[in-house]
């Protein structure tokens, strides 16, 4: 619910509205209140990302010296533009923590988000409009804003961006949590980059340790490995990435441990159990259950997406679940240019043809595969 006394929803609370107004509205407050009550009632996310609009709308009509009521269609566009490409102080320091009282903009928003603000704003002002409190929608003078490809909610796997803002997310929590809280947040922080960059099962992970990390021999390179057991209790391995093995050594660090092993580390817990205390959670000496690895996941992506002013990632962040990482690697190592066999042989296919879900033939990767193509078949021409 709204606050009076909160300065980022309303730029001036003792500025009353008239009397007559059919809704009752005697102050900002009550307006943006009676707003909210009427069309997003319904959803806690409706509500909150409707809110999150107006609050953001506030704070451009106060940095201009206007109040929301008065302001023009040549006004929305430059808010509009600002979302797209925001001046470095609507921006937050890349170095500070992620804040949830703060409505200054992490990045520009993508088209399909500044889109949807247009929209929410186009509703606003037309239930304000209804009210009599205003005689034109500014919204419907402003330059429509059109993204070029649609949101797909069905989408099983996270785009790049909402992988990139998650993973920057837990980095933060991480890294900036206060002492209680901080073990938490990197614990967090490790299952999450386990799954993502593993592809493995949520199962999978379960009852693991140190163990499942070994350096082996693959032809002449030297490599990390990732075991666990597949579906029907079969073995796999995978080679780790950088990324997982920079992920894991972090790990390792916060828990007391050097980066790399150099004895048997078969009582340690790959991923410590969630906890009561979360101060003690790293050293805990009992392995993270399913249950467990379903809690972590949703409270983790539930404040994220609270926290994330895009709001087509933070309902991709809403609507994720433990597999979704696995969708997500395949998806992305695809996306960046691994091979069929390879992908399939890192996730454990029987079949090739199930690999070959995750490859999304859109027509931009068909324009660029052309380009390619073409650039091959001259280059073939010229050395005939």
């Amino acid at each position: 619910m709204l606050h009076k006394g909160n300065s980022l929803i309303a730029t001036d609370l003792d500025r009353y509205l008239s009397a007559n107004n059919p809704i009752g509205a005697n102050s900002d407050f009550d307006l943006i209140n009676a707003w909210l009550q009427h069309c997003a009632s319904n959803s806690k996310n409706t509500y909150d990302s409707y809110l999150k609009e107006v609050k953001r709308l506030c704070i451009f009509c106060e940095s201009i010296g206007t109040h929301f009521t008065q302001i023009t269609a040549l006004e929305i566009n430059e808010y509009l533009a600002i979302l797209k490409e925001p001046p470095p102080h609507w921006l937050k320091d890349n170095k500070s923590t992620v804040s949830r009282s703060t409505q200054i903009l992490y990045k520009p928003l993508a088209i399909n988000s500044v889109e949807y603000a247009q929209t929410v704003l186009k509703n606003f002002y037309g239930y304000l409009q209804d009210a009599g409190v205003i005689s034109i929608n500014p919204v419907n003078l402003s330059v429509k804003i059109k993204a070029d490809t649609p949101y797909d909610q069905a989408a099983k796997a996270l785009s790049f961006a909402a992988w990139d803002y998650l993973s920057v997310w837990l980095k933060h929590e991480s890294e900036k949590a206060n002492h209680k809280n901080r073990s938490k947040a990197i614990r967090d922080r490790w299952l999450m980059h386990l799954l993502y960059h593993s592809g493995a099962r949520r199962g999978s992970i379960v009852d693991l340790t140190m163990n499942a990390f070994k350096i082996q021999d693959k032809g002449q390179y030297r490599v990390w490995t990732f075991e666990f057991m597949q579906k029907g209790n079969k073995p796999h391995e995978v080679i780790a990435t950088d990324e997982l093995i920079d992920e894991w050594t972090y790990y390792r660090k916060a828990i007391g441990l050097p980066s790399f092993p150099s004895g048997d580390e078969g009582h340690i817990p790959l991923v410590t159990a969630v906890s009561k205390n979360p101060s003690s959670i790293l050293k805990s000496t009992n392995s993270i259950s399913t249950r467990g690895i379903n809690y972590v996941i949703s409270e983790c992506l539930e404040l994220a997406a609270n926290d994330c002013e895009d709001y087509f990632i933070s309902e991709e962040l809403k609507n994720t679940t433990c597999h979704t990482f696995r969708h997500t690697n395949a998806t992305h190592r695809l996306r960046l240019g691994a091979d069929l066999v390879s992908t399939q042989n890192h996730l454990g296919h029987r079949s090739i043809n199930t690999t070959m879900i995750y490859l999304r033939d859109t027509q931009e990767h068909q324009v660029e595969n052309t380009q390619i193509l073409n650039q091959n078949l001259k280059k073939r021409s010229k050395d005939f």
